[in-house]
C-alpha cells in the first residue's frame, strides 16, 4: 500500500512520461518502488533494432514539444523518487513499447554468452607442422633435392 501511495503522489505509472535527469523515458511497468521505462531518443541517432517511431498525436498526448524523436524499447529500471512526470501515452502505445521491450530484453539474454561451457579451441591450435630433417638439421623440401656432388 505503501508503495501505490509513493507512485500516486508523484503521479507515475504505467504509461506516464518521465524525465529521470536528462532524459526523457516512457514508463511501461511498475516495480514497487521502481519502474520500467523506455528511454526516448532524438531521431537523428543511430536506428537500433528496439526503436519504437511514434507517430506525432502520441508525441502531442504525451506532452512532448519535439517531434523528431522515437522511443529505444530497450528496458531500464530507475527509481521512482528520481522521476518528475511530464505527461502520458494511450494504452495502446504503452501496450506496443511493452512488447517490443519484453521482445528486446528476451533477444538480449540470448546474446550472453554461457559461461559454463569450456570454449572450443581454434582447428589450428596444436596440429603439428612437418620438419624435414636429416642429419640433425632441419631442410625444406627443395633443400632436400638439392645434390652438391
Amino acid at each position: 500500500m505503501e508503495d501505490f501511495l509513493v507512485l500516486e503522489r508523484f503521479k507515475i505509472s504505467p504509461g506516464s512520461v518521465v524525465l529521470s535527469g536528462r532524459q526523457v523515458m516512457i514508463v511501461i511497468l511498475t516495480d514497487g518502488l521502481d519502474v520500467i521505462a523506455c528511454p526516448v531518443v532524438n531521431a537523428e541517432e543511430a536506428i537500433h533494432r528496439a526503436d519504437c517511431s511514434l507517430e506525432w498525436h502520441e508525441l502531442v498526448e504525451a506532452g512532448l514539444t519535439r517531434l523528431d524523436v522515437r522511443c529505444r524499447a530497450i528496458p531500464c529500471r530507475r527509481k521512482t523518487l528520481s522521476l518528475r512526470a511530464i505527461g502520458c501515452v494511450g494504452e495502446a502505445t504503452r501496450s506496443r513499447l511493452e512488447v517490443l521491450a519484453r521482445r528486446e530484453q528476451r533477444l538480449r539474454l540470448q546474446e550472453v554468452p554461457k559461461t559454463h561451457l569450456p570454449k572450443r579451441k581454434p582447428r589450428h591450435v596444436g596440429k603439428k607442422h612437418e620438419a624435414w630433417l636429416s642429419e640433425w638439421s632441419m631442410k625444406s623440401r627443395r633443400e632436400a633435392g638439392l645434390r652438391l656432388d
